[in-house]
């Protein structure tokens, strides 16, 4: 089984203020997301962490800390880069992807990437942390805008972190995103997607 999430920024006081996210402080978030992570995911399910996973803003910071979360999750972790991995990579990993990329795969991530392509239910899906980068050939998968641009848009869904209560998004959900789409969207040629 395939879940997906993103924007989970581990180890950020200031997510949890900034979102409006209902926990105490980073840590609480944190233990919380873990226990949903392993009570819905089994060993042999791969979770894909749409970009930021962690919050950095700075070469100070200790987002580098925070990537071994993955050791406590039960499922294959997939990350594909958001920006504050572009940061993480910038300040320490002298802009080095596959120096990166590596240092994740020893902590135990799955893989990591910087996009990639599934297939759930015979649609193709582009996976990418920012919209922008959608592909219009096929549905996409993102994060990165967190509440502001909703669930559903034209291209793809938005499998954000803050829209699904923290909890991960399944294959079934989204084969249930492509039925709303047919079945509303796009049977209605006029009704604009925002």
């Amino acid at each position: 089984m395939l879940f997906f999430t993103s924007d989970l920024h581990f180890g950020s006081d200031n997510s949890i203020k900034f979102n409006s996210r209902p926990f105490k402080n980073a840590k609480s978030f944190i233990r919380k997301t873990i226990k949903n992570w392993n009570k819905f995911a089994k060993k042999t399910d791969i979770i894909y962490v749409i970009g930021d996973f962690v919050d950095c803003h700075s070469e100070n910071d200790k987002s580098v800390e925070h990537l071994s979360i993955v050791k406590k999750i039960k499922a294959k972790i997939i990350l594909i880069i958001g920006n504050n991995e572009e940061r993480v990579i910038k300040y320490h990993f002298d802009n080095d992807f596959i120096k990166f990329k590596n240092y994740c795969i020893s902590l135990g991530f799955f893989d990591v990437k910087k996009d990639d392509f599934v297939d759930i239910d015979g649609n193709k899906f582009y996976i990418t942390h920012k919209p922008i980068n959608h592909r219009d050939d096929m549905l996409n998968l993102f994060g990165h805008s967190h509440k502001s641009m909703g669930l559903y848009k034209s291209f793809g869904f938005n499998i954000g972190c803050d829209l699904n209560n923290y909890l991960l998004y399944s294959e079934n959900d989204i084969k249930d995103f492509i039925q709303r789409k047919q079945d509303i969207w796009d049977k209605d040629k006029n009704l604009k997607l925002i």
